[in-house]
C-alpha cells in the first residue's frame, strides 16, 4: 500500500475495518442514541407524494406508526414534518421522543402516489442503555 508522498505504507486491518464501518453507517443511516433521548432523522425522498407513512420495519398492517395526507402529524411519541421541494428531493423529518430500548430497529419513511412508484428511505436506530441527563444534553443535528 502506498501512503502520502508515495512512500510504502503498512496495511492496518483495523483502520480498513473502521473505514468500512463508517461507510456502511453513512449509506444505511444508522443512528445510536441513549434511552430517554429524542431523535430527529431526515428522510430524503425522490418523489413527492400525497400520503406520508412512518413505519417500523415495513409498511404493513401493524407496523404503521403514522399514515397521513397532512404535511405535519403526530401520534404519541412519533411525529413527521413533510417539505416538498421542487426539482430537489422532498424531505420528511421524523422525530421520536423519549426513546426506549424497544424503539431500536429499522424504520421506513414512505411517500405514496396513485400514478407513479412510491418513494422510500430507511434508517436504523440503536437505543443504548443509560439514563438521559438533560443537564448534560447537547443538541445533535443529523
Amino acid at each position: 500500500m502506498i501512503g502520502l508522498l508515495g512512500r510504502p505504507r503498512c496495511w492496518n486491518p483495523e483502520e480498513t475495518q473502521e473505514a468500512i464501518d463508517s461507510l456502511v453507517d453513512a449509506e444505511t443511516n444508522i443512528y445510536t442514541k441513549r434511552e430517554g433521548e429524542d431523535i430527529t432523522v431526515r428522510c430524503n425522498l425522490t418523489f413527492s407524494g400525497s400520503r406520508k407513512l412512518l413505519c417500523k420495519e415495513t409498511c404493513e398492517e401493524g407496523n404503521i406508526l403514522i399514515n397521513t395526507t397532512s404535511n405535519e402529524d403526530q401520534r404519541g411519541r412519533y411525529s413527521i414534518k413533510y417539505e416538498y421541494r421542487y426539482i430537489q428531493s422532498s424531505i420528511l423529518d421524523v422525530t421520536i421522543t423519549k426513546l426506549t430500548k424497544s424503539d431500536s430497529g429499522w424504520y421506513r419513511c414512505e411517500l405514496q402516489k396513485d400514478w407513479s412508484p412510491d418513494s422510500e428511505d430507511n434508517f436504523k436506530i440503536i437505543v443504548t442503555e443509560g439514563e438521559f441527563d438533560p443537564q448534560n444534553h447537547e443538541n445533535i443535528y443529523l
